[in-house]
């Protein structure tokens, strides 16, 4: 059988894509303009975007204080290490001569043959004492203050999101 541009069928599709094509131009010029209203915002609307304001505030507060906190605690770190290394030989000084006052009181002690001589060598081992304390206190209090760890930074709370209203319920 051979087609022809005649027959009902063919006829009829020719119709439906004269429709469709010349609809659509029409359907072009009903796109909106410019000058459309927008609905204005509803009231969580406004609250979320001043939640989303105040959450990006806390949050950059949160990053600026913690980064600075860190800055702090790196250079307090580095100060106590110094601090520590410089009054390691003060308390090695002294821990000698500690063990120096005590190996001369241990040999007086064993060469004491009275009370009194035992009582000598007893008051001389408080003495040497004594005087390595204040010598080891100076020398610390020379090196100035300890340094003071740094506060951890205080954050604040975090924004509450506003509530979701309610959703109007379907009247029966």
């Amino acid at each position: 059988m051979k087609a022809t541009l005649t027959t009902p069928r063919t006829l009829a599709l020719l119709v439906a894509a004269g429709l469709i094509a010349g609809t659509s131009p029409a359907l072009a010029d009903e796109t909106p303009t410019a000058t459309t209203v927008t609905k204005p915002l509803t009231e969580y609307q406004s609250a979320r975007a001043a939640y989303k304001v105040a959450l990006e505030g806390y949050i950059a507060n949160r990053k600026s204080s913690i980064a600075q906190y860190k800055v702090a605690h790196e250079a307090y770190s580095a100060a106590r290490k110094s601090y520590n290394e410089a009054r390691k030989p003060i308390l090695d000084t002294f821990k000698s001569e500690l063990a120096a006052a005590r190996s001369a009181r241990d040999t007086a002690l064993a060469a004491a043959t009275t009370d009194a001589a035992k009582l000598e060598a007893t008051t001389t081992f408080k003495a040497a004492v004594a005087a390595a304390t204040s010598k080891r206190d100076a020398a610390v209090a020379a090196l100035g203050a300890a340094p003071v760890a740094p506060t951890k930074p205080v954050l604040g709370e975090r924004p509450t999101p506003p509530t979701k209203p309610a959703k109007a319920g379907k009247s029966s």
